[in-house]
């Protein structure tokens, strides 16, 4: 039998029978941070709870794509009051998803996976999609992804015949023989290098510059079209000179997101108040990999969550984990 999904504020941290300490400072105005302390785990809790007035950004690692950092050390450098980490990488330390700063984009969402709205108000969490274009001269082309090796697709989610699915899965890199990427001077390196790579530098506008095999360097005040397979003939064709315009459009569910801040994540775990964990839509229990599910999603880990109230106040959470006798 299945039981119906508990209320948020039913939610049990243990056996309700175990002894809780929790304390509750200011540390600026409209924040508020609660430390909880609870026994058996044992498990340590922190919960920021932020009024809807208090600025909250999202910020990269660095000033390049790849680049790692602490939140400790992007605290300091933002002169913030708290920080928390978010997303997800790959090996490399690239962005997987949605990832959004000073309303400009950093990387493209994973389709269907969720993502925490920073620039909207009211701030919001929900399910991302890529709707990118580009039309060169008077044809449209679809745009794949931004700040990204062209025709290696991290976790899947893409689109336009991503193999071997469309479909988000965390355990998955998908491929693509056709593709074309965006790479913005966030990059911060010369574009990837590949035999049937074509690079079309698009400034104000226009296409500036051709160059076959990839390798060309991001200008400070322009940004790279990265084509391969046949998504390379239409910027070939238009060549030095032709009109580029540039739609990197968001969608959640069929709306188009406004420009601000966004930071991804996943899955889901509660919507209007109910359980309602999006393990298998977001591609954290791929059916490839069964064995995922229960070692990421479902046992004890360290944990950062998000979430957002009806009256418009952000919840960040972080769990600690991995330390016996101090969080488990």
């Amino acid at each position: 039998m299945v039981a119906p999904p508990a209320r948020a504020a039913d939610l049990p941290l243990g056996p309700k029978s175990l002894d809780e300490r929790r304390s509750v400072s200011r540390v600026a105005p409209g924040v508020r941070w609660t430390r909880i302390a609870r026994e058996g785990g044992p498990w340590r809790v922190n919960v920021l709870t932020l009024a809807p007035a208090a600025r909250v950004v999202a910020a990269p690692a660095g000033d390049a794509a790849g680049e790692r950092a602490r939140p400790s050390v992007l605290s300091r450098r933002l002169a913030a009051v708290a920080a928390v980490n978010g997303g997800y990488f790959d090996g490399d330390g690239f962005p997987v998803g949605a990832l959004a700063a000073e309303g400009r984009l950093l990387s493209e969402p994973v389709g269907g996976r969720s993502a925490l709205l920073l620039g909207a108000a009211p701030r919001s969490i929900g399910p991302l999609r890529f709707a990118g274009a580009v039309r060169v001269d008077d044809e449209e082309l679809v745009l794949d992804g931004i700040n990204r090796i062209p025709g290696e697709i991290p976790a899947c989610g893409g689109r336009g015949g991503d193999r071997p699915t469309e479909r988000a899965s965390a355990v998955t890199t998908c491929t693509d023989p056709s593709e074309l990427v965006l790479m913005t001077p966030e990059w911060g390196a010369p574009t990837p290098r590949g035999r049937g790579f074509l690079d079309a530098v698009v400034r104000d506008g226009l296409v500036t510059a051709l160059r076959a095999g990839g390798g060309s360097a991001v200008p400070p005040d322009a940004a790279v079209l990265t084509a391969t397979g046949s998504a390379r003939a239409p910027l070939r064709g238009a060549g030095a000179g032709a009109a580029v315009e540039l739609d990197q459009s968001i969608l959640m569910r069929s709306a188009v997101v406004p420009q601000g801040d966004i930071v991804s994540g996943g899955p889901r775990l509660i919507a209007g108040g109910r359980v309602r964990v999006r393990s298998s839509a977001e591609g954290f229990a791929p059916l490839s990999a069964p064995w995922f599910h229960g070692s990421f999603v479902a046992s004890r880990q360290p944990r950062t969550m998000a979430g957002v109230r009806r009256d418009g106040s952000l919840l960040l959470v972080t769990v600690d984990g991995r330390r016996p006798g101090w969080s488990a």
